[in-house]
């Protein structure tokens, strides 16, 4: 094919004259030729990255069969090399299991727009992989052989045969199943297999297995439930996320059940578990429902002898089960309340694993342990992590819808203008309502749709109930009363005693990260709320760090100073107050919005920010990458695991001295200064942004059920995932790297290279944020993004590109030199080579997105020249492996 020779001629030579013979061909092709050749393109992308996690999970096996550090890069980073290295360090085979079984890891998977390529692609992707993995058994078949090529004959045929485009917008219940799918496809089988892995590499050491007290992981999820810019996302769409997800999750446990009930036809037991079933609560109110097993499953049909208790036992959970799914699957369906099957539906979590845990004492009890920890073992694991709601829902609000509610509010009871009050008097105010036993609301009152819509999502929150929700998140929060606002709506639906969901600030602005010392410390001196986090949240204060706006604020130095400093500011307030501090993480997948490896990334962070606690959201690509495939998501897992454990247990870490800080300091205040003086004191910046990059045209990709634009405006009105993948598709990646090199240009001027060398090699914090830095700058190309301003961006405009190109080759020089690399990443060989096979795939998509947005802007708004710039755009993504 003539675009790839060219293309590889370029790759080759790099020659200015091989790269326009490249541009001058694409615009010779005809939009028909040019969706085709994109698509090939495409697929190679796609197909390139699951073969390589093939590869990885292939060279992760020959490590664990041979232990052979050359295998694998990360071998520090299994369980087995970190239970290695703390027993050098001198830690205990005791001090390592107490610290696994106290930690929490809990993965927060949201519907954010960054998933390029469609899951009917993604799923066929799969088979391929699993079929390479399959192919290296060394006792495969001749017929499995051939098999195997005739099942990736078909995934290829059928992936040239997809459509690419997607060509409806998901809604945010299809955002919520597809979490949901990934759930079923892959965690609900690998995480208690991944726990069995971690429960034999402990009894190597001498230590038990993994006690059901210990809550390893947690997994919830936004997807029905984040608002936060969302219109389509209503309190009606929260509860019927929320009763799929029940109705999903009793049919995955069911399941279980039924396997299990085949798995002890034992016809004895101890006394105690007898006793337990005689007094189980009777299902005569079930009828025929408590003989007949659902005929959705393979179902255990026998007549259970009266010996065999232990199948009883599961018989009257498989009915609860079967009536907790009618039940919830009839109100889902718009039927009224079962007030009869209501009776029988299991409530919470610790109702449904009661009985699962009395059959596994008794297992232990007669000498069964080895039949207790099989099945039975993975399925109370499964409910614990779970639970009854499969995905606990978090909801996410801005502050500003709380206060245009709470506005309203005051205008029509008399109170006046809550907006206009001072800081001070709106925490009064607050403090009077939440401490005063009268209801704020009228029922009768007839409010906007706005603000109704506001109230009826606290109404709902307050239907549901805990066993189904997580936090409730305030973005944009900047005010200890946002904070309180919230508590004042979530009383007034809750009830007096009743339970509410713990309220998270959501600290996202450099403004707001700098505030959040005195945010907290107001709150923790307010009485009403000192008491209230004490008695209803066990004196837990949650708080969530927003790694995307900050970077856009302030640029990716400061956004990571700030967040690094915060949580220090934070844990000291919460330690002077007694308060138990956990941070919620709200990364993104690409580096601009605080991606990168989970486990580095955790290491970093400051001393006694962890402290056994983690939670972090796990959003669009990267939801793909981490748990596409079923080895891939053992290897997540265990990332998570060992990096928190190792942040716990190792006291160690590197002492940061204050002349290191002043240096950070420095840096962060330079960069800022002159990443704000481009991004928002450039009169005509925004313009040069949107004629630069696909930004404008982004919406076509129909990948996320929110609008794909806010009101038109300043910086500050660009959403941050679009900001962050249209300078990635451009490959000029200019949220991650501006103000960087002018700050790190004055400090080798200054003097100071040396200290800040230093600092790399011995203070985490930096070496992680550098090393990032270094994969950013391989995949970023001057060359590329000239071409865009050279065919798209007015010529007026142009004199700003050319000032940032420079800028970047500035960062790129001064980078290297603090890493001490020739060519970025080559302190992460395997990532670079990833990084240079793709270049010569990438370079004729970048033209031919070039020429569609050409086109396309100039007025052809052809469906194929539309096909040709989506799926380029899909293809960039793939080959870079970030969006945004």
């Amino acid at each position: 094919m003539e675009v790839w020779r060219l293309s590889e001629d370029f790759n080759n030579s790099q020659k200015e004259e091989d790269f326009e013979k490249l541009g001058k061909f694409i615009l010779t092709l005809s939009d028909k030729q040019l969706v085709c050749i994109a698509s090939v393109f495409s697929h190679m992308c796609n197909l390139a990255n699951y073969a390589e996690a093939a590869h990885r999970i292939r060279r992760r096996r020959a490590f664990d069969r041979e232990h052979e550090s050359h295998y694998y890069q990360a071998a520090d980073q299994t369980i087995e090399g970190t239970f290695e290295n703390l027993l050098k360090l001198g830690f205990t085979p005791e001090q390592i299991y107490k610290g696994l079984c106290e930690q929490t890891i809990e993965m927060v998977f949201t519907a954010h727009p960054t998933q390029a390529v469609r899951m009917s692609i993604l799923r066929n992707l799969r088979r391929i992989a699993d079929v390479i993995i399959k192919l290296d058994r060394p006792d495969i078949t001749p017929f499995e052989w051939t098999e195997c090529r005739e099942m990736t004959k078909r995934a290829l045929a059928t992936l040239w045969r997809t459509d690419e485009v997607r060509r409806v917008k998901p809604s945010p219940s299809d955002e919520a199943q597809q979490i949901v799918n990934i759930v079923e496809d892959t965690l609900w089988e690998e995480m208690p297999r991944f726990l069995r892995i971690v429960d034999s590499h402990l009894q190597k050491i001498g230590q038990p297995p993994i006690p059901f007290t210990a809550r390893p992981f947690l997994f919830s999820s936004w997807a029905g439930g984040d608002r936060d810019g969302n219109p389509f996302v209503t309190a009606d769409v929260t509860m019927n996320v929320v009763l799929m997800n029940k109705v999903r999750a009793c049919n995955l446990y069911l399941n279980e059940v039924e396997q299990l009930l085949h798995d002890v036809p034992l016809h004895y037991c101890d006394k105690e578990l007898w006793h337990y079933l005689v007094n189980l609560p009777p299902l005569d109110g079930l009828g025929a429902r408590n003989k007949k097993p659902s005929l959705r499953f393979k179902s255990f049909t026998s007549q259970v002898p009266e010996k065999e208790v232990y199948r009883h036992v599961l018989v009257h959970v498989r009915s609860r089960l079967m009536a907790t799914r009618d039940y919830h699957e009839a109100l889902l369906q718009g039927q009224p309340k079962n007030e009869t099957l209501e009776k029988y539906v299991y409530k919470t979590t610790e109702e449904f694993v009661e009985p699962l845990l009395k059959v596994y004492e008794s297992l232990e009890k007669c000498g069964d342990w080895f039949i207790a920890r099989g099945r039975l073992t993975d399925l109370i694991r499964l409910a614990l992590a779970f639970g009854l709601s499969l995905l606990k829902l978090d909801v996410r609000q801005e502050s500003e819808r709380h206060t245009e509610a709470m506005e309203e509010v005051g205008q029509y009871i008399g109170m006046g203008s809550y907006r206009s009050l001072p800081e001070e008097e709106k925490m009064q105010t607050l403090v009077n309502i939440l401490e005063s036993r009268r209801p704020l609301i009228p029922r009768e009152w007839q409010c906007s749709d706005k603000v109704q819509e506001v109230l009826d999502t606290f109404q709902t929150c307050a239907d549901i109930g805990r066993e189904s929700l997580g936090a409730y998140i305030i973005s944009m929060c900047h005010y200890p009363s946002d904070v309180l606002l919230v508590e004042v709506f979530q009383r007034e639906y809750a009830g007096m005693g009743g339970m509410t969901q713990r309220v998270v600030p959501l600290l996202e602005t450099i403004e707001a990260l700098r505030s959040a010392p005195h945010i907290l410390e107001t709150l923790f001196t307010t009485s009403w709320y000192r008491k209230h986090l004490s008695d209803k949240h066990n004196n837990v204060q949650e708080v969530m760090i927003g790694y995307s706006d900050s970077g856009k604020d302030g640029g990716r130095v400061t956004s990571s100073w700030e967040l690094f400093k915060a949580q220090e500011a934070v844990t000291s307030v919460a330690k002077a107050h007694n308060v138990t501090l956990r941070f919620f993480h709200g990364r993104g997948g690409s580096v601009g919005r605080g991606g990168g490896p989970q486990h580095v990334a955790i290491l970093s962070q400051p001393s006694d920010t962890i402290n056994g606690y983690l939670r972090v959201t796990v959003q669009g690509e990267v939801i793909q990458q981490a748990f596409g495939l079923k080895a891939m998501t053992d290897r997540t897992l265990e990332a998570y695991l060992t990096a928190v454990l190792k942040a716990d247990l190792v006291s160690t870490r590197s002492v940061i001295r204050d002349e290191w800080r002043d240096l950070m300091e420095h840096i962060s205040d330079v960069s800022m200064s002159k990443y704000r003086d481009v991004v928002y004191g450039h009169p005509r910046f925004v313009e040069y942004f949107r004629a630069a990059t696909p930004e404008q045209e982004l919406g076509r990709l129909n990948i996320g059920s929110r609008p794909a634009k806010r009101k038109q405006g300043g910086v500050e009105t660009l959403r941050a995932i679009p900001w962050i993948f249209a300078w990635t598709q451009t490959r000029f990646h200019l949220p991650v790297w501006l103000g960087l090199g002018t700050a790190l240009r004055d400090v080798f001027e200054s003097g100071k290279g040396e200290m800040l060398k230093t600092m790399y090699k011995e203070w985490p914090f930096v070496k992680s944020f550098f090393d990032l830095i270094s994969m950013v700058m391989a995949k970023a190309n001057s060359r590329i993004a000239a071409q865009y301003d050279r065919v798209l961006v007015p010529e007026e405009l142009k004199p700003l590109g050319e000032e940032l190109r420079a800028l970047l080759d500035e960062c790129m020089e001064h980078v290297r030199k603090v890493t001490g690399e020739q060519e970025f990443l080559d302190n992460d060989k395997i990532t670079q080579r990833a990084i240079t096979v793709r270049k010569p795939w990438l370079t004729p998509m970048h033209m031919i997105e070039i020429e569609t947005l050409k086109r396309i802007r100039n007025g052809d708004e052809s469906a194929e020249i539309n096909d040709a710039l989506i799926v380029a755009i899909k293809a960039i993504a793939s080959g870079i492996q970030n969006t945004g």
